[in-house]
């Protein structure tokens, strides 16, 4: 009899043990990495990742971004979480048929044109090059950059009327509050740490708060 409680005992504490090395379903979400470069997709823009209505989960519109891949979105948004500002993707179409991602990087972008094909030259390896993914966190689903909504309403109106001057294609690009939620609190950590916590409301808007 003591034999039977002391494995019954011993198997509750085991069972305990596996369900605290299980992932929390309490655990923010923010991002999911995209293959072959490993570059981070948002889940918290539910224009990038709608809210599917089966799992209630934001689901991302790609599951992969090569130099080809048609978006589904424009401009879309892909992090380097070694940077401290995103990459604003969009379309071109240089020949019948063919389809390439240019990107928008704000800080190395040329005065003639800020677009550069896809990927950035660190992404890429070798001779001929082949993709060089990035290395990330353990925790990269989950990190928080800075605030989304400042950046995007900073660098979309740019990016956008840019690229209309120089390709003259797309006329019905997001804005840039298109791609963040209409309503959320985003809480920011700095180094050293600080924590600062913004609300940023929309007027007449709606949604989840998701970061």
């Amino acid at each position: 009899m003591k034999l039977k409680i002391f494995k019954y005992i011993l198997m509750s504490l085991l069972i305990l043990f596996c369900l605290q090395l299980l992932p929390h379903s309490s655990t923010a979400q923010y991002w999911t990495a995209l293959p072959p470069y490993n570059v981070l997709w948002p889940l918290w823009s539910p224009a990038l990742s709608p809210v599917s209505p089966t799992t209630g989960l934001p689901t991302p519109l790609l599951t992969s971004l090569t130099s080809n891949t048609l978006l589904p979105v424009q401009p879309s948004l892909v992090w380097d979480p070694s940077f401290s500002y995103y990459y604003l993707l969009y379309n071109s179409f240089p020949a019948p048929g063919v389809t390439q991602v240019k990107y928008y990087d704000p800080l190395n972008a040329g005065l003639l044109n800020p677009f550069s094909d896809w990927p950035p030259s660190n992404l890429l390896t070798g001779t001929p090059p082949v993709p060089n993914p990035l290395t990330l966190p353990l925790n990269y689903a989950s990190l928080l950059s800075f605030d989304p909504s400042l950046w995007l309403n900073n660098w979309v109106p740019i990016s956008n009327l840019v690229w209309q001057n120089l390709y003259g294609i797309n006329p019905n690009l997001l804005a840039a509050t298109a791609l963040y939620p209409p309503n959320y609190v985003y809480t920011a950590t700095y180094l050293p740490a600080t924590t600062t916590t913004v609300a940023v409301p929309v007027p007449g808007g709606g949604g989840i708060p998701v970061i």
